[in-house]
């Protein structure tokens, strides 16, 4: 109706809100304790129109962000939790430690840090940010003299010439703490004509079984949507271990699906 004339702040009632967009943390508090680094990947797109090439929303405010600016954000805790002690007489092989860390004295969040618990982590691109957290918290511990339990990093991109994200610092870790950290990597793009992923390297490696279902460790995944189906597959593959028969095979999914009943499998997919 051409006569209406709404006030100005119902048509903004009108607009949409843009939701909040949510990163995880790569830094550890025990190591870090004055900063927060994220990895947070640039969307591009191009419209299919005038075919001109455009940036996410978020990722854009954050790409053009200098030295200095202020950032409004709020830190809450992530999908990554402790397994649930919801079995009789179960008790699982680690104690956690929780610190409260302040930054600017009004945002908290609880770090959990896993030192003797045996954990594996499955990562895509993005999806390495948790991990780096847990890994960076366990090199302190390791350096501060506490000991720590082995932990084997499942690492997939695309080229590992530009996307190995964090590559000299999981390849110094690697060497210098050889005796708990396990590196693994896997670059779809690399080989014409190959393709491996990640969950191709979980289906084919000892220390995934050797965690997971000998030493009832956890398992933390983190990556988009497409990755759990796979490496659930990959792991009934090497729980298995080559063994094909009904009875195996039953056996290998019963204890892959209780790893996430009981909550020693977590995963944050998008």
């Amino acid at each position: 109706y051409k006569s209406a004339r709404p006030p100005l702040a119902a048509l903004l009632a009108m607009i949409p809100i843009i939701k909040g967009r949510a990163y995880s943390i790569t830094t550890a508090p025990s190591s870090s304790p004055d900063s927060v680094e994220l990895c947070v990947l640039i969307n591009i797109y191009w419209c299919k129109g005038d075919g001109s090439m455009r940036y996410g929303t978020a990722c854009n405010m954050l790409r053009k962000l200098k030295a200095g600016d202020t950032v409004f954000c709020r830190i809450k805790s992530g999908s990554m939790e402790p397994p649930k002690h919801d079995q009789p007489g179960k008790r699982w092989p680690f104690y956690f430690v929780s610190i409260a860390y302040s930054m600017h004295s009004s945002l908290n969040y609880i770090f959990v840090c896993f030192f003797y618990a045996k954990v594996c982590c499955v990562g895509i691109g993005s999806g390495i940010a948790p991990h780096m957290a847990l890994i960076r918290d366990r090199v302190f511990a390791a350096t501060n003299g506490l000991a720590v339990e082995p932990l084997s990093l499942y690492f997939g991109n695309r080229f590992s010439n530009r996307e190995f994200l964090y590559k000299s610092e999981l390849e110094q870790i690697a060497t210098e703490h050889g005796d708990w950290f396990t590196l693994h990597t896997a670059f779809s793009r690399d080989v014409i004509g190959k393709k491996i992923y990640v969950q191709d390297l979980v289906a084919v490696n000892e220390d995934v079984r050797e965690i997971l279902l000998e030493r009832a460790g956890l398992l933390y995944v983190c990556g988009n949507r497409n990755l759990p189906g796979p490496l659930r597959n990959s792991i009934i593959e090497i729980f298995a271990n080559g063994r094909t028969d009904d009875k195996s095979q039953a056996e290998a999914i019963s204890a892959m699906e209780e790893m996430f009943i009981h909550g020693r499998a977590q995963q944050e997919v998008w």
